[in-house]
């Protein structure tokens, strides 16, 4: 009986370490994966902000404005890439910025990305791999502004093709304390955001990430001589620049961004003589606090998952796997020992017969 008992400790104790060893490496790899299925809206709000509005009356410069920023996660399952156990997802971006006053759009946007769904990062196509993305599965929409419409009419948006390289959505699962590449939708490239320290929102503990992006030319815009001190009707070709700073607060186990920050500052720069710098954009817009607080419970809800898998399931099934070895093995020893020690031996029979 001490026998069975021991060999089934034993047993236990080798299955214990296998799923020690198993959790953090084959379920944590099959189970860290952002879903396929994506549905959520963020909304980013901010108030005193410089911005160019276009309304039914003409572009109007708005001082002192309240925003509300809208922005849309939608998976695509039309890829071909989008199917079980692909490695990759296929995600639509949609924002909406509206002046909370009489809810004039100011500006709106649009981005379709194929990105990996292990580590959050867009896909770019290398040398002689088989691709894993369609070029057309990662795009910006813009406004075809050379098409011809009616007067005062929105001109038909077209789908620009256009990788789009860096972190996307959310950081990795398990972000840790250095630099990462992070997309950046006004210049379309990967700008490094710098970890700048440790933080708490709402009773968690997150990253602080910190991206600045510089002054950098974004498009030209044809705009009203007016808008720029021209005596133009009309002034084509006029650069638009661009610099901002985006801060980021990341829970590390998840890799979601709970807390986002965005200071934008956009100005209309005409060649020298032909008219004034024009500020169409100054101001910070930051997650409202229904955002944050739906982030956080996101998080609440799989961190303890991920922490299971990754550092209290192995050490828990580890530590019971070696004492269950442990013990079956000094049961098994201590058995063998009892067999091999004499017990009491009969009388030799001459010995009897005397």
């Amino acid at each position: 009986m001490r026998r069975v008992f021991s060999l089934i400790l034993l047993g236990l104790g080798v299955f214990a370490i296998a799923i020690a060893v198993l959790l953090p490496t084959f379920v944590y790899a099959k189970l860290a994966k952002v879903p396929l299925d994506q549905s959520s809206t963020s909304v980013l709000e901010g108030s005193n902000i410089q911005v160019l509005a276009v309304t039914s009356k003409g572009v109007e410069l708005r001082k002192g404005a309240t925003l509300a920023a809208t922005a849309k996660v939608q998976a695509n399952f039309e890829p071909a890439e989008m199917k079980a156990g692909t490695d990759v997802a296929v995600w639509l971006l949609a924002v909406q910025v509206v002046d909370t006053k009489d809810n004039t759009i100011v500006s709106a946007s649009k981005r379709q990305v194929c990105f990996d769904r292990r580590t959050a990062e867009g896909y770019v196509p290398k040398n002689g791999e088989e691709p894993k993305c369609q070029a057309k599965s990662s795009f910006v929409t813009k406004l075809d502004e050379t098409a011809k419409v009616p007067a005062n009419s929105k001109p038909p948006e077209k789908n620009i093709e256009r990788t789009q390289p860096g972190l996307q959505f959310k950081f990795p699962f398990g972000t840790e304390q250095k630099t990462y590449p992070v997309y950046d939708d006004n210049t379309g490239t990967a700008v490094p955001a710098e970890f700048k320290g440790t933080d708490t929102i709402n009773g968690v503990e997150v990253y602080k990430f910190v991206q600045n992006i510089g002054d950098t030319q974004i498009a030209t815009k044809t705009v009203p001589g007016s808008l720029i001190g021209s005596s133009e009707d009309s002034v084509k070709d006029v650069p638009l620049f661009y610099q901002g700073t985006i801060t980021m607060w990341v829970e590390p186990v998840t890799g979601v961004q709970v807390k986002q920050s965005q200071q934008q500052h956009q100005e209309l720069r005409p060649p020298v003589g032909s008219g004034e710098t024009t500020v169409v954009f100054d101001g910070t817009l930051t997650f409202n606090q229904k955002t944050i607080n739906g982030l956080v419970d996101q998080v609440n809800a799989n961190k303890g998952k991920l922490d299971f898998i990754t550092t209290i399931g192995p050490i828990a099934f580890g530590i019971g796997g070696g004492v269950m070895l442990l013990a079956g093995l000094f049961l098994l020893l201590r058995g063998r020992k009892a067999e091999a020690e004499p017990g009491d031996r009969a009388a030799p029979q001459h010995a009897l017969s005397r």
